[in-house]
Formats: structure tokens, C-alpha cells, sequence
């Protein structure tokens, strides 16, 4: 889901009340990104505070079996831990030891999404123990719920029609493309239903002033130039932050990161965190202290789920965007599941000058990109060979060499034969 699709985040489309009404009584991260916005290397940064080259998950494929982990780190603190859905995208099994789980199928059904979490509960309360659940609520991912009208399908939640919907604004406005996007709000509207069913059964379990409630989108959503990509509609994320004793809820402006939310919860729960983590803990944010490094964070694309390679990597501040395409010039076009469906296919075969031009950034790429989102938050106009951008573009990329240098990223040598070919040219 998009960040911008919440409703606290400025989306007018009044589909998610119940995730606004919760970030009412929460802590709001305005400027939180995923390190990486694909759905198996996302989970496995986020349950490992570390960034996908230095925990093994480069895509779709299993973490190291030396990476610590959440659950396992929970586990053995005395907690009760669950997951529901998506339990195939955290491998290996033997790193992930949930005690209880929930198929995948539960993702996108409301009412039985609810009954498993109110389970999971009750075995922990049953069993004299905190717990820790991992609730994968699958909408809005594809399929989206079809534009039929059909209350049924929609499991109750509201269905919109193509006049009903704004397309965003890094998209193009065709028919077969706000129809998709009624799609999607559908869906979106759907993944609230079950959300606000989950705080429900919080409530009902007599937990809901106990326990520790985190949300986010694990990426944007699946549309070009979103999922499966370091632009910043792919990484963007709506977080949300609640827990006892954390005061009148504060809207931050910092930028953060998913592999922050292991030490962060941690941090919270008092348990001790393992070595070897990447991301830093909010807290000390939270009660007032600066944290150095804030202006800046830095997002990854290695594998896709074909298998294929389209390495990408992003150093992006609040109003700058500094990309490395390392696919770009080879000779396999950039695909990924997020250009199946309408979407693409209509700009595909648009004639419009500018809709071509917009395809061809999306397919082709350019390895290094330079974006002004303060006035260009679509990133459509790639300012890398204005001379006038020269110094901001050399800082942002002096700083993802260090960043890469220090994770150890393995396209640490690539990057910086990028950057001094680009420079040298630009000087003759």
C-alpha cells in the first residue's frame, strides 16, 4: 500500500478510516521508508534490523542461518510468537520458529483473519505468556477486488468505481488506469475492514492498553514506479507507532527505516537486542534526543521474484533522490509483477510523447538519477547532467559510497566506477 493512500497522509478517498483513527492515538513516521520494497527480502530486513546484502536476503531466498532473528530473539525471552500469512516469505523455516501460524489465504478474509489473531491470543494467555504476532494482512496486494460492486467479493468494505478515484500523480490519467486504481482502493479499502478487526480483537482479549502496536505497508503499491522499485512511491511507507506509557502521540519528520523496527521494538520491550543489526532504535527520537545520519537513508532492490537481477539502490533525504540503476544499459528491459494487470499495458501502448518517454524511464532506466521531489515528487525529470545540480548530486553520492562501504554492499566497486565515469564526462 502507498503511504499516501492513508488518509493521515492526505488521501481523500475516505478509505481507510479505521488506520486513521488508530494513527490518531499513535506516533506518525511522515518520512519512514522501507530498505527494500519487495515482499520476502522486505520481511526478512525487517525481522532482522539488517539491510538484504548483509542478512543473505538478496530476494526471494533464505537469510543466513548465522542472522539473528525476531522471533527467535522473543522466543527465547519467554514470548509467545504467531504469524498469519505470509509465512513463506521469512526462510528459512528453522530461523523463523513461530509457535502458532495462519495460512495465507486468511489475508484477504476479514472476519477469519480476525478469528486466527483472537486464537493466537488466547494460547498465549493460556499459556501464561506475552506474545508477539506477526499480522500480514494481504490486501491491497494482487489480485485486487474486482470492479464489480459486488458487496460480497468486497467482504463489506467499499467498493469504488473508476469516476470515484484520483489517479496519483505518477501515474498517468487513462481509462484502464483509474479503472486499475479503483481496483486497488477497493482492495485498499478491504485490508482497513480487517485492520480495524484486528484492533477489535485487541480490545475484546482486554489487550488493547497492554501491548505494543506497530503498523506499516511493506512496500508501495503495485503499480510502475512503485513495488519492486527505489522510486520513491516504492518505498514509502505509512508508520505507525503505539505502545503503554508513550505520552501524547508525536508526529516525526525523520527519516526511517524498516530495519529500525527490530532494535526499536526491542528497545520497547526491554529485551536485550542481538549483534549485528543495521538499523537504530526510535526511541531515544521518541523522548526527545537527535540522532545523527536522520537527513538521510538509503533503499535497495537486488533479485525480483523472477529471479532476476534489476540491482538498484537509492540515497534519498527529504527533497533529493540520488539512484543507481546497475541493470540499466544491459539487454533484459526492467519487469516486475507490479507491471502486470491494466496499468502498464496502457501506458505500453499509448501514443502520448510524454507517456512513451515515461515507459522508456521505467524499462530502460538510466543508471544514475538525480530527483528534486520537493518539486518533482513523481520523479519524472532526471536532473544528473545539470550542472547547476553538481554538488548535491557529488554529496548524495559520496554518502551512499559510505553507506555501501560500511554494510559491505557488493555493488559497493560498481557504483563507484558509475560515479566517476559520470564525473569524467561531465568534466571533458
Amino acid at each position: 500500500m502507498n503511504a499516501d493512500s492513508a488518509g493521515w497522509l492526505g488521501d481523500r478517498h475516505g478509505a481507510t478510516p479505521n488506520l486513521d483513527g488508530f494513527a490518531r492515538s499513535a506516533h506518525r513516521f511522515r518520512q519512514a521508508h522501507v530498505t527494500v520494497p519487495i515482499c520476502q527480502p522486505g520481511r526478512e530486513a525487517l525481522l532482522t534490523g539488517r539491510v538484504p546484502h548483509r542478512s543473505g536476503a538478496l530476494g526471494f531466498n533464505p537469510i543466513g542461518k548465522d542472522v539473528p532473528t525476531l522471533v527467535e530473539v522473543l522466543n527465547a525471552a519467554g514470548y509467545h510468537t504467531g504469524a498469519i500469512a505470509k509465512t513463506a516469505h521469512m526462510m528459512p523455516a528453522t530461523k523463523f520458529p513461530w509457535h502458532e501460524t495462519g495460512s495465507q489465504e486468511l489475508g484477504k478474509k476479514p472476519r477469519a483473519f480476525r478469528d486466527r489473531l483472537r486464537d493466537m491470543i488466547d494460547s498465549a494467555r493460556s499459556r501464561g505468556k506475552p506474545f508477539f504476532i506477526n499480522a500480514n494482512i494481504t490486501d491491497p496486494h494482487r489480485p485486487f477486488v474486482a470492479e464489480t460492486g459486488d458487496n460480497k467479493q468486497a467482504d463489506l468494505s467499499k467498493v469504488f468505481k473508476a469516476g470515484q478515484v484520483a489517479v496519483p500523480g505518477f501515474l498517468e490519467d487513462l481509462p484502464e488506469i483509474r479503472r486499475e486504481v479503483a481496483q486497488y482502493y477497493s482492495s485498499v479499502s478491504r485490508f482497513d475492514l480487517t485492520f480495524g478487526m484486528v484492533l477489535d480483537a485487541l480490545r475484546d482479549a482486554g489487550r488493547a492498553d497492554d501491548t505494543v502496536v506497530l503498523f506499516l505497508s511493506d512496500h508501495g503499491m503495485s503499480f510502475p514506479f512503485a513495488k519492486a522499485t527505489v522510486y520513491r512511491n516504492g518505498t514509502w511507507s505509512p508508520v505507525l507507532l503505539k505502545y503503554p506509557g508513550m505520552g501524547k502521540p508525536q508526529e516525526r519528520e525523520e527519516l526511517v527505516s524498516s530495519v529500525d523496527i527490530m532494535p526499536s521494538l526491542l528497545e520497547l520491550l526491554g529485551v536485550g537486542p542481538p549483534m549485528g543489526m543495521d538499523g537504530c532504535s526510535w526511541v531515544p527520537l521518541l523522548k526527545g534526543r537527535t540522532q545523527p545520519g536522520r537527513d538521510l537513508l538509503v533503499t535497495h532492490v537486488n533479485t525480483v521474484s523472477s529471479g532476476k537481477s534489476f540491482a538498484q539502490r537509492c540515497a534519498r533525504t527529504r527533497d533529493r533522490a540520488l539512484i543507481y540503476h546497475a541493470w540499466a544499459g544491459g539487454e533484459t528491459p526492467f519487469r516486475v509483477e507490479a507491471m502486470s494487470g491494466l496499468t502498464f499495458a496502457a501506458m505500453n501502448k499509448s501514443g502520448d510523447p510524454v507517456i512513451k518517454a515515461r515507459v522508456l524511464q521505467l524499462v530502460a532506466g538510466e543508471t544514475l538519477m538525480l530527483f528534486d521531489t520537493s518539486a518533482d515528487p513523481s520523479e519524472r525529470r532526471n536532473l544528473i547532467r545539470e550542472s547547476a545540480w553538481a554538488g548535491e548530486a557529488g554529496e548524495l553520492a559520496r554518502r551512499l559510497l559510505d553507506h555501501m562501504r560500511k554494510t559491505e554492499d557488493p555493488l559497493t566497486e560498481a557504483f563507484g566506477r558509475a560515479w566517476e565515469d559520470h564525473a569524467r564526462r561531465k568534466a571533458g
